[in-house]
């Protein structure tokens, strides 16, 4: 008996495998004369997404942690005019228009267009799922079910009208 219940404390410590991870690259800003973009390594596990500089095990030991359900979702981001090779990897990350919502947008590069879908496409999940996770947390106990006021009240009968006060008066 006692070694099942470790097996099972076990297995609940062990952290999550992540659902998406590499490395791609983060718009910085401008820099004098070009654009600033950094190699990262991103690490997608549930609806967070972790940036680092090198590749990490210890999530502790990240640099930034991005909240998803803070975003609206991922799309591809394309100027019509550029022809340069970067214009075809890159992709965004939308914040959601929230009052009080104050994340910035935010820009990444990746190595090819497959790579690029596939980020988006992982990371479109991750925003619906995160954005959901609250309405997958509720949870009915056995016989707690949700009070209804009229459910159990008595019935009339609807076969005929009832009679009318003054109906009941005359009589």
């Amino acid at each position: 008996m006692k070694k099942n219940k470790r097996a099972l404390q076990d297995s609940s410590q062990q952290p999550a495998q992540p659902d998406k991870v590499g490395w791609i690259r983060k718009y910085c800003g401008k820099g004098l004369f070009r654009e600033i973009w950094k190699t990262r390594y991103v690490v997608l596990k549930g609806d967070k997404l972790y940036i680092s500089d090198k590749e990490v095990k210890d999530e502790k030991k990240i640099q930034e942690v991005v909240d998803l359900t803070d975003y609206e979702r991922s799309e591809e981001l394309r100027k019509a005019k550029s022809r340069t090779k970067k214009n075809h990897s890159k992709f965004t990350l939308l914040c959601a228009r929230q009052p009080g919502n104050i994340v910035p947008n935010l820009v990444f590069l990746a190595v090819s267009p497959e790579e690029k879908e596939s980020w988006i496409n992982a990371l479109n999940i991750a925003i619906t799922r995160g954005k959901n996770r609250v309405l997958d947390e509720v949870a009915l106990e056995g016989e707690s079910c949700l009070v209804h006021p009229t459910r159990d009240r008595a019935k009339i009968p609807h076969t005929r009208r009832l009679p009318t006060r003054g109906h009941l008066l005359a009589v």
